[in-house]
């Protein structure tokens, strides 16, 4: 039982130094593609051509960046000791905020986001931990989303939960892959090209939504996009936010 946790524990280690390697020699790539553009053009680029650029090299950074503290942090609450600390937010904002990473994903393909959420409708969460499970959801959303696809994203309170959820446009997720989407350590999930770049960021979105005593889940059937929700339970009354 002790070696299998342990086999356990090292695939999933392998996985994430794979995802890490992966996410991160990709933005490289695009910032040294970018640079080249500038130092080897064939004419004088203009001041408009250089604000692209430059602008396009600040959001693949940033999103690197942002990648890299949700991972540091969440590798933190791993320790013993940890302890997740929660305080009330304001969800819209939270969410416009986190969107920001991937405005330029999304207009290169003319998808739009619709935000329903109410401006000053309050989630009781671990920001950090919050922020990178909205950024992921965002960013699978953003790259399985057709052109010109719209990202829905709502909240519902009920039951002293709130349970938020964004739902794409794209193919979905079929059943099979549904079934072990939140599961990396699973064999069978480490061989699903799918799976091999979001399900290691989602196992860890799972962890963290676990630490803050709520709920992670995606629905979707083929071929008609999907949805992934979230659940945080709201803080008892008399408490204060």
């Amino acid at each position: 039982m002790m070696r299998k946790k342990q086999d356990t524990s090292d695939s999933f280690s392998k996985m994430l130094i794979s995802v890490l390697v992966h996410d991160l020699r990709q933005p490289f790539a695009t910032l040294i593609s970018a640079a080249d553009m500038i130092k080897y053009a064939d004419h004088p680029l203009s001041e408009e051509e250089l604000y692209m650029i430059f602008d396009h090299m600040r959001h693949t950074a940033s999103k690197s960046i942002k990648l890299l503290d949700g991972l540091v942090f969440w590798m933190k609450s791993q320790n013993n000791g940890y302890t997740c600390q929660t305080q009330s937010l304001p969800l819209r904002e939270l969410i416009n905020s986190a969107n920001g990473l991937y405005i330029y994903d999304q207009a290169s393909k003319s998808i739009s986001i619709s935000n329903t959420i109410p401006e000053h409708q309050l989630i009781h969460a671990n920001k950090e931990m919050l922020q990178f499970i909205n950024r992921n959801i965002l960013s699978n959303a953003t790259k399985y989303s057709p052109p010109g696809g719209i990202i829905n994203i709502s909240c519902s309170v009920e039951d002293n939960q709130i349970t938020v959820a964004f739902a794409d446009q794209g193919m979905g997720i079929r059943e099979e892959q549904l079934e072990r989407l939140f599961s990396v350590q699973d064999t069978r999930v480490l061989d699903s090209h799918y799976l091999q770049g979001a399900g290691i960021a989602l196992s860890i979105c799972q962890d963290m939504i676990w630490q803050m005593e709520g709920k992670l889940w995606a629905e979707s059937s083929y071929g008609h996009g999907a949805t992934f929700f979230y659940s945080l339970p709201l803080p008892a009354p008399g408490l204060p936010l």
